[in-house]
């Protein structure tokens, strides 16, 4: 049995998915054109595109998938050439409210042992640690309030460059922005407005919930009465995570918050207009969606949250994953 301690991180709420991919254009056609997100930020020095639709940053990062180093903009190396071979999921984003908060958090992780990796992406301040599964999970506050500013003087520039957590005062600002300027992209037929959900599996369920609600903060909202899956918010109460118990840990799907249930509905039509495919619809008390499958078989679910978003009906559900 893992023993965990207390750390508590307790961030907002889930905020964007990092994905590796094994052709990066074809999988930013693919999220850009199809899953109607915008294009705001192209780093080439480590073969990364950020696309948002306005509610932070960046909703979802997509990574070319190869064995090099990825090196920094002061020449270190970001990313080691062993990490990101292969297609799949580099890391779920969670915000903090404030750097105060993520850096008295990095304080009580490391008086307990955690191994942690920090960073300066200008848009944000970052530390990164593993689950128990070895899911790689980001907790980050903003450093901006115009990440858009930024993007723009650093224009396919690298960013990233180290931070120590412990070398200045924090800000105890929030630089989040609570009322976001929402750019969908109307050429695309799907027409999403921000990640809001992912679900991950895990090896052991009960193991993989003390660390995530005594070292990462998260709330339990439900659990199966098989103790199968159970879903975790963050400091907003709204539900964000699923994990699920499995063979296979690692990403099982993120999902993309649609505005309403006539824009679902529009934007299956336009999809169907154009043939395309969906891999699943769900229409179930607490949630309609549909999902897509990438190119690279990653999937991507499209929801509108009923009954408040709070309520899971797990036996209506043939596959757990799909009960956020």
């Amino acid at each position: 049995m893992t023993v965990v301690q207390r750390v508590g991180f307790t961030p907002r709420r889930l905020a964007h998915a990092n994905l590796w991919v094994s052709d990066l254009e074809r999988s930013l056609s693919f999220y850009r054109d199809i899953c109607g997100l915008n294009q705001v930020f192209d780093e080439p020095g480590i073969s990364a595109v950020f696309l948002s639709n306005g509610n932070s940053h960046h909703d979802l990062a997509l990574m070319q998938a190869k064995a090099e180093d990825r090196v920094g903009r002061l020449g270190q190396v970001q990313i080691p050439k062993d990490v990101g071979n292969h297609p799949g999921l580099n890391h779920l984003g969670f915000e903090m409210a404030t750097e105060a908060e993520l850096v008295a958090a990095y304080r009580r992780a490391l008086d307990v042992g955690i191994s942690m990796r920090t960073v300066n992406h200008q848009i944000s301040r970052s530390l990164y640690l593993h689950d128990l599964d070895g899911n790689y999970l980001e907790f980050y506050c903003d450093a901006t309030n115009d990440w858009r500013k930024v993007y723009a003087e650093c224009a396919d520039e690298l960013l990233t460059e180290p931070w120590d957590p412990r070398a200045s005062t924090p800000v105890t600002e929030e630089l989040w922005d609570p009322q976001p300027r929402y750019e969908v992209n109307a050429a695309a037929p799907a027409r999403p407005l921000f990640t809001a959900r992912a679900s991950l599996f895990v090896s052991d369920l009960d193991q993989a919930l003390d660390f995530y609600t005594e070292v990462l903060g998260l709330t339990v909202l439900y659990t199966s009465p098989d103790r199968a899956v159970a879903v975790l918010s963050g400091s907003t109460g709204v539900p964000g995570l699923a994990l699920v118990e499995g063979d296979s840990p690692g990403l099982h799907h993120f999902g993309l918050e649609v505005a309403s249930e006539y824009e679902l509905q529009a934007s299956l039509s336009r999809l169907a207009g154009m043939g395309y495919e969906t891999d699943l619809i769900i229409d179930k008390p607490d949630k309609h969606s549909f999902v897509l499958a990438d190119p690279d078989g990653l999937r991507v679910e499209f929801f509108v949250a009923r009954n408040g978003g709070g309520q899971v009906h797990l036996p209506a559900y043939a596959e757990p994953a799909y009960a956020l």
